[in-house]
């Protein structure tokens, strides 16, 4: 069954396949957002949902934080790493819709780097682990294979946010 707390990708793909959906993330991201209205970014289709907005800056948290937590695994022997309140950074953020660019440099930026880090590691660096402090015991490997999962389903989120704005 697995830890309840990580998400399991439909397929299996190869370790090269996996650094390239990561890879391809940020223009995927920005293929979703191109062309829309400050409004679509913002509209909620209730209080118990995020805007596309509030999704992006969510993304972007992940983003960062994954890549710190990813960097820990494969540089430290078995490090700590914390959670983050992920409602908390999303609603206390400071980010506007006119940060959307810089949000989007961000995001490039961090997914360079980790892809690069993970790129160059040798096969066995991806059974590497650390402890997560909401999940326990992660092999990188593993945890990379969550990150995906977690990004697309916050693409398809955000997609689907601007589809009801636009009605």
């Amino acid at each position: 069954a697995g830890n309840p707390h990580i998400y399991r990708l439909e397929r299996e793909l190869s370790r090269v396949e996996l650094i390239a959906e990561l890879a391809s993330m940020p223009e995927r991201l920005r293929a979703v957002l191109a062309g829309t209205t400050p409004d679509a970014l913002t509209a909620r289709e209730s209080t118990d949902e995020w805007s596309a907005f509030q999704t992006l800056c969510h993304l972007r948290d992940a983003t960062l934080v994954y890549a710190a937590r990813f960097r820990w695994i494969v540089f430290d022997d078995r490090p700590v790493m914390p959670n983050f309140n992920e409602e908390q950074w999303v609603l206390q953020s400071r980010d506007t819709v006119d940060d959307v660019p810089t949000i989007l440099g961000e995001i490039a930026a961090s997914r360079s780097d980790l892809v690069r880090v993970l790129s160059r590691m040798p096969p066995e660096a991806w059974q590497r682990s650390g402890i997560y402090s909401v999940a326990g015991i992660i092999v990188l490997e593993e945890y990379v294979r969550h990150a995906v999962v977690h990004e697309g389903m916050h693409l398809q989120q955000i997609a689907e946010a601007l589809r009801l704005a636009a009605r």
